[in-house]
């Protein structure tokens, strides 16, 4: 059996939520991958993903700039452009306080740190 790999989206990536971390289901070939996102599988370019070994058990750090597409939609949500995405299950969240090591997602209900290396 094979390790499992994990993929996000780079900065550009549409389709699929910022900050958020897919298990991977197939390395179709050299230019696609597919992701098991909420339980379907979507073919994504390669190139438009980052990798990781492990399973991610952080919080990632999103910030959007005023001029993004998407930079709206996403202070709406999430009330401002800088809000954290959980490693489980994909939720955003405020990030109040705005230091905080932890949070406690609303939807999974688990507890993880945050990983404050901002994903602009």
């Amino acid at each position: 059996m094979g390790l499992e790999k994990w993929a996000r989206p780079k900065p550009g990536a549409h389709g699929l939520r910022r900050g958020a971390w897919y298990a991977v289901v197939n390395e179709m070939n050299t230019t696609m991958i597919v992701l098991d996102v909420q339980k379907n599988n979507v073919p994504v370019p390669r190139d438009m993903l980052v990798f990781s070994d492990q399973a991610p058990m952080k919080w990632t750090v999103v910030q959007w700039e005023e001029s993004q597409r998407g930079a709206e939609r996403a202070s709406v949500e999430n009330d401002g452009l800088t809000y954290a995405v959980c490693p489980i299950c994909q939720t955003r969240a405020s990030l109040t306080p705005p230091d905080a090591p932890q949070l406690m997602c609303q939807v999974c209900e688990g507890a993880y740190d945050v990983d404050w290396k901002i994903l602009a």
